[in-house]
């Protein structure tokens, strides 16, 4: 999966404005120069981005989105045969395998904005029929994201995909917190319910989203993700429950649909779990340094009282 990290970059200034017009008069080759030999090739037809393709348009991307934040959002429709990154621009192109499968995906984010690191993505179909890549250095690491990507799909398939994801940290190190999980969790969608607990001497949670694609864009990109450096591996799977019956709001338990619940006895007030998210020791001094699957500083956690879950 170190291929999912780095970027499809394209440095053609004409070839990435064609592209990313609404009418295709002819085929064309587009051609990164960044990286001396990478090229694209793309047959475009005439059509407008509202009419159907199998290839959709992401805009509004975030500078620093990886190439699994973008497939996750194609996986819970269908297959993702092909990709490609516009990183400059903000912007990326999916090919679905089929286009109902891209009509099911244009349809569904057209009434629920997907939310990738706090921003708003947005979602349309493209003027271009199909991508047509090469077997260039930046392609064959865009494929392997793409094989590791699809086969966690197919193996999740089998299930339908819950919108309760039920979450194992191993190697705990640090103290891991509700918080902290909120923060990490609600990069990928709304976080509506979370229950942290210790069962079997493992420390899990379980948590809720409002849909089921939310849930299936986190965990392909945070499963064996680690927290901190080199400890705090998630290992995330889907719950068998359909939702979460959450009687107090306090540092074990949340309901953010709930903000009237009360704490419980002898649980701490809202205030003590936000100081206690963040003693000493719960950060080292720099978690990404040489980490290979740790998170990237967008996952860095802010203080308790901004989580925006």
């Amino acid at each position: 999966m170190d291929g999912v990290h780095h970027d499809i970059t394209v440095g053609t200034k004409r070839g990435s404005d064609e592209l990313c017009s609404s009418v295709s008069n002819s085929p064309y080759i587009m051609s990164t120069t960044a990286n001396g030999n990478d090229s694209k090739k793309f047959k475009g037809d005439i059509r407008g981005p509202s009419v159907p393709s199998r290839v959709i348009h992401i805009r509004k991307l975030p500078s620093d989105i990886t190439e699994a934040e973008v497939i996750s959002l194609g996986v819970p429709f269908g297959d993702v045969t092909n990709l490609l990154m516009l990183k400059a621009k903000n912007q990326a192109f999916l090919e679905m395998n089929s286009e109902e499968a891209a009509q099911n995906l244009v349809g569904y984010y057209s009434t629920m904005v997907p939310i990738i690191r706090h921003h708003p993505v947005y979602v349309q179909f493209s003027n271009h029929k199909e991508l047509k890549t090469d077997n260039s250095p930046n392609q064959e690491r865009a494929q392997a994201a793409l094989r590791a990507l699809s086969s966690s799909h197919v193996d999740t398939a089998a299930v339908a995909p819950s919108t309760v994801l039920r979450v194992v940290v191993e190697n705990l190190i640090y103290p891991v917190t509700l918080d902290a999980l909120c923060q990490i969790f609600s990069k990928f969608g709304t976080v509506l319910r979370i229950i942290i607990f210790t069962k079997n001497n493992q420390f899990q949670a379980l948590l809720q989203y409002p849909d089921g694609a939310s849930a299936q864009g986190a965990k392909l990109s945070l499963d064996g993700q680690n927290i901190y450096n080199g400890c705090c591996t998630l290992r995330i799977s889907f719950s068998k429950l359909t939702s979460l019956n959450v009687k107090y709001n306090n540092e074990k338990s949340r309901d953010f649909t709930r903000p009237d619940l009360p704490t419980g006895d002898g649980q701490p007030t809202m205030e003590h779990t936000a100081m206690a998210a963040f003693t000493p020791g719960i950060i080292s001094a720099a978690p990404y340094a040489g980490a290979t699957h740790a998170f990237p500083p967008a996952f860095t956690l802010q203080p308790a009282g901004e989580c925006q879950c």
